[in-house]
């Protein structure tokens, strides 16, 4: 009962979105930002998961937003997006790509080659359910070989006129910093690391509430502090999880990311809690 009502909650804020999208513009967050190359109106955005094929897509800019993500898809998945509909508006578009450890190379190069057109940056996504697997020691291999496929193609894909930004989204729990893992994705040469900040599963509306205890907030805010204290601002910093009000937005910037994505918010109270996000997160 309680995933169905989560569905209906999702489907009716998507739905609210796109009719807003349509009808109103929010006021912005105006802090305009330069990450990995590209202007962003406002560091905040929607996270995957939200919009998943791009119904919303860069419309999301008229809500206020300065960049939306699409997806996690696979590479059947990307074959339903249509390029048309992802060039209304003017946020900018990220697509999420999964990764799994039975993906071969040739697919995640399809993948690439497909979603690339289409994006203002891409993330290849190590939190879903199918990519636990490739985060055991006994993977490490593994993963390291997708992640350098996908940085060679990223590089044979991208023009002197157009470069596509290549992120990976990590999980980072209580505790465990995934310091290993951005170490190499610097080493090889990555864009930007999009930081999951999750107590654990599952997700539930306490959890949701939960987020409100500022030793959680302060906790993901130390997390990306030794994340840009390791990049040394050679990879981008990306916050998704647990925003939930104005002084969580500023908080996560401060600390030092450059772009914060919200999700749960986006089904709570919608469009009043985007609202107060946006109003009340603007700079004095």
């Amino acid at each position: 009962m309680a995933d169905a009502t989560q569905r209906i909650a999702h489907k009716l804020a998507l739905h609210l979105a796109c009719l807003s999208a349509r009808c109103l513009t929010a006021p912005a967050f105006e802090r305009p930002v330069e990450v990995m190359g590209l202007h962003f109106a406002a560091p905040l955005g929607i996270a995957a998961g939200f919009d998943r094929f791009g119904r919303l897509a860069r419309q999301a800019g008229a809500l206020g937003f300065g960049f939306n993500e699409i997806g996690s898809l696979d590479l059947a998945a990307t074959a339903r997006l249509s390029a048309r509909a992802l060039t209304r508006g003017t946020a900018r578009l990220g697509i999420n790509l999964s990764l799994a450890p039975d993906i071969t190379l040739t697919t995640l190069r399809a993948s690439l080659a497909r979603a690339w057109p289409l994006a203002d940056y891409l993330t290849l996504n190590l939190i879903g359910p199918s990519s636990a697997a490739l985060l055991g020691i006994e993977q490490r291999p593994l993963l390291r070989q997708l992640l350098a496929a996908a940085r060679t193609e990223q590089q044979r894909l991208d023009r002197p006129t157009r470069r596509v930004p290549l992120v990976v989204k990590l999980r980072c729990l209580p505790g465990e910093v995934p310091l290993e893992l951005a170490e190499l994705l610097l080493e090889l040469g990555y864009d930007g690391l999009l930081v999951a900040h999750d107590p654990g599963p599952p997700a539930t509306r306490q959890r949701y509430h939960a987020w409100q205890n500022d030793v959680r907030q302060a906790q993901a805010c130390a997390q990306i502090e030794q994340l840009r204290r390791l990049g040394g601002g050679q990879l981008a910093l990306m916050s998704v999880g647990g925003i939930q009000t104005a002084d969580h937005l500023q908080a996560r910037l401060a600390a030092g990311a450059e772009l914060v994505q919200v999700h749960s918010v986006l089904l709570h109270g919608w469009p009043w809690n985007v609202q107060r996000l946006l109003t009340g997160g603007r700079p004095a």
